[in-house]
């Protein structure tokens, strides 16, 4: 068992591991099995410990209980913000709809009256 160190390019924070090598008959060969200790204060080399937990940390319960309130309200609020927005759009096109089919009719009648004068001028 020993401690190996990596060291991040980019960042430069070093992480250190537990290496416990294994025989993998499979391959043939030995394998490491690495098991994540923490990171390396980088002032006085000593380990910064891990907490053993995967993943983000979660925010304590007050906290993310007073955050889903806030944001089921803000959506609440978007919802009914979007859904005003969508019946103004839908009696604008009911509206428009109207319309259109008044200059529909107009067309249809000057339409007509122009065919009547050029059957009559035929004549």
């Amino acid at each position: 068992m020993s401690i190996v160190r990596y060291t991040n390019k980019k960042t430069g924070v070093v992480s250190l591991y537990e290496s416990t090598s294994y025989y993998d008959p499979e391959l043939k060969q030995s394998r490491p099995k690495r098991k994540y200790l923490g990171i390396e204060d980088p002032e006085t080399g000593e380990l910064i410990p891990s907490s053993g937990k995967r993943g983000r940390k979660k925010a304590d319960g007050s906290a993310a209980s007073s955050g889903n309130k806030r944001s089921d309200d803000s959506l609440k609020k978007k919802y009914e913000l979007l859904q005003a927005d969508c019946d103004e759009k839908a009696a604008r096109i009911k509206q428009l709809e109207h319309e259109n089919r008044k200059l529909r009719f107009c067309l249809k009648n000057l339409r007509d009256s122009v065919d009547a004068m050029i059957s009559d001028m035929e004549q």
